[in-house]
C-alpha cells in the first residue's frame, strides 16, 4: 500500500513538472525584463569607455532595456572584475571590457582572469595601436628608437599602468626589440597622453584615434602601427613590421557575466550583439572611431582569448622575474 502511495505521489510530481515545464521554459523569453548593468572597468573618458557607450546605445534597441555603464577603475580592470565575478548570474549583471583582463594574472598580481568570467561575445577589434613620442624626442623613427634604447639602456621613459595592457606591451618591446627601457606607471590612456604631451616620458602606446590630432599637429610622432599588416581604415599609417620590426598588439573588445548565468540568456545577449555588430548604422559610428565590428559568440570568443593568453604568456617571466 505504501509503495502505491509513493507511485502515486511520483506520478503526481511528475505530471506537475510536465505542467509547468513550458513556463519554466519561457522563462528566459522574457529576458530582459528590467535594465541591465554593464560593468565598464576603467576610468571614464578613454577608448574603453567610450567604446561601451556607442556600443551600449544601440544594443539597448535590440534588447528593449536599458544598458546602465557602471565605470569602476583600478587594479587594471580587476576591482571591475570581481564586482561582476561577485553578482547574481542572472544576466542584469555583465561587463564590457578587452584583452586587459587576462594581463593582471600573468602579471602575478592577482589569481583571477578572463577565463575566471563567462564569455558573452566578442563585439568588436581595434587594430589601430601605435607607438607614439613627442616632438623633442631624441629619436623619430622605429629605428632610432632601437638605436638610442640600445645606447642608452633605461633612458627610454615609457609610460603606461601596472597590471594594465600597456604593462603587457612595454615589457614584450623590451624582449622583442633586445632593449632596456624605464617602465613608467603613469596611468591609462588619458594619463599617458597628458604625460607625453608634457614631455614627462618619451614613448606610449595608444590607440591612433586618440592622439590622431596630435599628430597631425606635429606634437606627437607616430612610430608605427603594431601590426603585421595596415589597417584599411587608416591606410596611410604604416606598421612597425614594414620597417623591420614585426610587432604585432591588437585589442579586443568583449562581453561578460559571471560563470552560472543560464545558457539561454547569455545566448540571447550574444545574439543580441550580434545584431549590432551587423547593423550598418552602427558599423558607420564605428568606423569614425576606426573600429572594426566583430562578432564571435560565447564558444569562439572563449577559444580566441585562450589564444591570446596563451601568446602573452610568453612575456610572464618578464613580469614576474622568475
Amino acid at each position: 500500500m505504501a509503495s502505491s502511495s509513493v507511485r502515486r505521489i511520483f506520478g503526481t510530481l511528475a505530471a506537475l513538472s510536465l505542467a509547468f515545464a513550458p513556463l519554466l521554459g519561457h522563462a528566459d523569453d522574457n529576458y530582459p525584463k528590467k535594465p541591465i548593468q554593464v560593468v565598464v572597468p576603467v576610468a571614464p573618458g578613454g577608448d574603453t569607455d567610450t567604446n561601451a557607450r556607442l556600443f551600449n546605445r544601440f544594443l539597448e534597441k535590440e534588447l528593449g532595456q536599458s544598458l546602465v555603464s557602471v565605470n569602476i577603475d583600478g587594479g587594471g580592470g580587476t576591482i571591475g572584475m570581481r564586482r561582476v565575478l561577485s553578482a547574481k548570474p542572472d544576466g542584469y549583471t555583465a561587463m564590457f571590457f578587452h584583452g586587459e583582463a587576462m594581463v593582471p594574472k600573468l602579471a602575478g598580481l592577482v589569481d583571477i582572469g578572463i577565463d575566471s568570467l563567462q564569455m558573452v561575445a566578442i563585439a568588436l577589434t581595434d587594430n589601430t595601436t601605435v607607438l607614439a613620442t613627442h616632438k623633442d624626442a631624441p629619436f623619430k623613427t622605429m629605428k632610432e628608437l632601437v638605436e638610442y634604447a640600445k645606447a642608452n639602456p633605461g633612458k627610454v621613459d615609457f609610460g603606461m599602468l601596472t597590471g594594465g595592457y600597456p604593462h603587457l606591451v612595454g615589457v614584450a618591446l623590451q624582449k622583442q626589440l633586445d632593449v632596456e627601457m624605464n617602465l613608467v606607471d603613469v596611468g591609462g590612456n588619458a594619463a599617458k597622453i597628458v604625460a607625453l604631451r608634457g614631455h614627462k616620458i618619451n614613448l606610449i602606446n595608444v590607440q591612433y584615434g586618440l592622439v590622431k590630432d596630435y599628430m597631425t599637429s606635429g606634437d606627437f610622432v607616430n612610430l608605427g602601427l603594431l601590426s603585421p599588416e595596415r589597417n584599411p581604415l587608416i591606410p596611410d599609417v604604416p606598421t612597425t613590421a614594414e620597417v623591420g620590426y614585426p610587432l604585432e598588439f591588437n585589442k579586443f573588445f568583449f562581453f561578460a557575466m559571471p560563470k552560472g548565468t543560464p545558457q539561454p540568456i547569455v545566448e540571447k545577449f550574444s545574439a543580441a550583439v550580434k545584431r549590432v555588430v551587423d547593423n550598418p548604422e552602427y558599423q558607420a559610428e564605428a568606423k569614425k572611431f576606426f573600429l572594426t565590428p566583430t562578432y564571435m559568440g560565447p564558444e569562439q570568443a572563449s577559444a580566441y582569448a585562450a589564444k591570446q593568453n596563451e601568446y602573452f604568456k610568453q612575456f610572464q617571466q618578464l613580469f614576474t622575474n622568475k
